[in-house]
């Protein structure tokens, strides 16, 4: 199945680049015949890459979804003390950067670390203002 995502991979991206109209086209032509060689294959390949798609935006969006939070919040204070890393770390991962040669992406283990991070300062600070 390997090699049926890399040759939808390929037509995609030609697709993207396609400026005219005829180029578009002719994609199209290929990917029509792609399928026509095994539907079946062709679609558990399709089906596969939108799921990576989806999941890679969903890591990406990761900054945007924590928005003002990483402003009010010092990120190399959650870095430091719940990841032990650097703030330079936390944001490639935060932004999706590409590190090595792919994007750095939270896994699922470091997603439940920050979302305890997060809690445990959204506690302090509900304790704090309680307190004062």
């Amino acid at each position: 199945m390997t090699e049926i995502k890399d040759r939808i991979k390929d037509l995609a991206e030609r697709n993207r680049k396609a400026t005219t109209e005829e180029e578009r086209a002719a994609v199209a032509a290929e990917m029509q015949s792609l399928r026509d060689e095994n539907e079946k294959e062709f679609t558990e390949a399709l089906e596969s890459l939108i799921e990576t798609t989806s999941k890679e935006a969903e890591e990406l969006r990761m900054a945007e979804r924590l928005g003002e939070i990483t402003d009010m919040v010092s990120m190399a204070y959650i870095a430091k003390t719940y990841f032990k890393k650097s703030r330079s770390w936390l944001a490639h991962k935060l932004n999706g950067n590409t590190v090595n040669g792919k994007p750095a992406k939270f896994s699922d283990e470091e997603l439940e670390t920050l979302r305890f991070a997060l809690n445990d300062i959204s506690d302090k600070l509900s304790s704090m203002s309680k307190a004062l």
